[in-house]
């Protein structure tokens, strides 16, 4: 899916993935500044065409490049929001939630239902999963600064923001507000076409 082209330049009707977001935290009233973690070879590119954006340089790890990207944000930031280039299409809306949640707590996300039923298989032998109490984290991961700073400092491995700052500090309070089926994230050729109809 997207061959030599990394999936967050790929155009979807005739725009980058990646600048449907970018336009939509650039245009939101409360954000301040919007970092881009770009692959070595396409920071040029890049820069020139998202000249409202600093752009660096990823690492080898997501929570590499996502430790980068807050290294670059301004000294007097306080709330960041880290989210995936390939969910082109988050709304204004889960942008102020995450942000307004950010007052009362130290960390936030989007999240959504499943709408499948779920099973867990441990050896072959299978148990059922009670969907209601599962749920789907999206992005933007919006932390305090400081607590994620030391979260990614520490080193702990993580697939996300959320699940490395619950092992760090199992017993934070974090508040989730409501995701949207439109902020689902764009990994194959049909969800690209799911979102061309």
């Amino acid at each position: 899916f997207g061959g030599k082209i990394p999936k967050q330049f790929i155009k979807i009707n005739g725009q980058e993935m990646l600048s449907y977001s970018v336009n939509t935290f650039l245009g939101h009233p409360q954000i301040d500044e919007v970092i881009i973690v770009s692959h070595l070879e396409w920071i040029k590119i890049v820069s020139e065409n998202y000249s409202d954006c600093r752009v660096v340089e990823g690492g080898k790890r997501r929570q590499d490049s996502s430790l980068k990207g807050i290294r670059a944000t301004s000294e007097n930031t306080e709330n960041v929001l880290i989210h995936d280039a390939a969910r082109p299409f988050i709304s204004p809306i889960i942008i102020s939630d995450c942000l307004k949640a950010l007052i009362k707590c130290k960390g936030t996300a989007p999240i959504m239902n499943t709408s499948n039923s779920l099973i867990q298989l441990d050896n072959a032998r299978a148990s059922y999963v009670d969907r209601s109490k599962i749920y789907e984290v999206q992005t933007p991961q919006c932390f305090k600064k400081d607590l994620i700073l030391n979260v990614f400092e520490s080193n702990i491995e993580g697939t996300d923001e959320i699940g490395m700052v619950l092992r760090k500090i199992p017993e934070i309070q974090l508040e989730f507000v409501k995701g949207s089926l439109n902020n689902s994230k764009i990994t194959t050729d049909s969800d690209i076409k799911y979102f061309t109809k």
